[in-house]
């Protein structure tokens, strides 16, 4: 392959990888793949590849020079490997691209499976953190963590709840309940799992899986697969829009 075309090939991709990665940062679309805490990290990327874009450019003219004094057998020996080279680096810009960015969903559920447990979360000296958030202020992420650590279940029971979470009908649950579900991000959507609330709402079955909504109502127990997991009587359940942060975050 011609150094030429090569170079500016390189400069193409790694700018599109740039411009690519900025664009989910300012859409916030990259919420949909990684744990914000590393939007730092990315945007250092974003540089980087950008600044090499333009080295790239500036040597460009020093290649040129240099093909005037090489064979030009030895660029058509080399010439697949380099455009495989090229393809490959490419390759998940292209993907980025073409496949919509969507967060993952009730559809997920059946190849994860949806769990009543939640990670322990741990401050920077290695304490675990004492979750003192207010029932009304209480996450899905949150209810389950106070469900798997708390021993007396009794004192949960009757606090009120106000839940975001798309629904999810679990074939082990009886008519009339819904499952209102998150996914949590550790580090990426690789390891991505969800969690849920059991909901007795009359007009379950008129919900479509996936539907956006919020949930308010008194807690109780339910035993589910022998594990006792958080059930919200729910007083109101309404539709809502997906939320512009999809993801809870242990």
């Amino acid at each position: 392959m011609n150094p030429k075309i090569y170079r500016t090939l390189q400069i193409l991709i790694l700018t599109a990888m740039g411009i690519f990665l900025a664009q989910k940062l300012l859409t916030g679309t990259l919420y949909y793949y990684i744990n914000e805490r590393f939007f730092g990290l990315v945007w250092f990327g974003v540089i980087g590849f950008l600044i090499l874009a333009v080295i790239l450019f500036r040597a460009r003219g020093q290649d040129t020079h240099d093909h005037d004094h090489s064979h030009d057998h030895d660029h058509e020996h080399e010439g697949k490997g380099a455009r495989w080279a090229l393809f490959l680096v490419a390759l998940p810009v292209l993907l980025g691209v073409l496949v919509p960015a969507s967060p993952l969903g009730a559809s997920a559920i059946g190849n994860r499976g949806i769990s009543g447990t939640a990670p322990l979360t741990f401050d920077a000296s290695g304490s675990l953190f004492q979750l003192e958030v207010p029932p009304n202020d209480r996450t899905i992420l949150d209810w389950v963590r106070m469900f798997n650590f708390e021993k007396d279940l009794s004192s949960l029971t009757g606090q009120p709840a106000d839940v975001v979470g798309f629904v999810y009908h679990d074939p082990r649950l009886e008519e009339g309940q819904f499952m209102v579900g998150r996914f949590t991000l550790s580090c990426c959507v690789a390891d991505a799992f969800a969690i849920g609330m059991i909901v007795n709402w009359p007009e379950a079955e008129e919900l479509p899986d996936n539907r956006w909504v919020r949930v308010k109502g008194p807690v109780d127990t339910l035993a589910l697969d022998s594990q006792t997991m958080p059930l919200i009587r729910a007083e109101s359940v309404q539709e809502v829009e997906e939320p512009a942060q999809p993801y809870l975050f242990p």
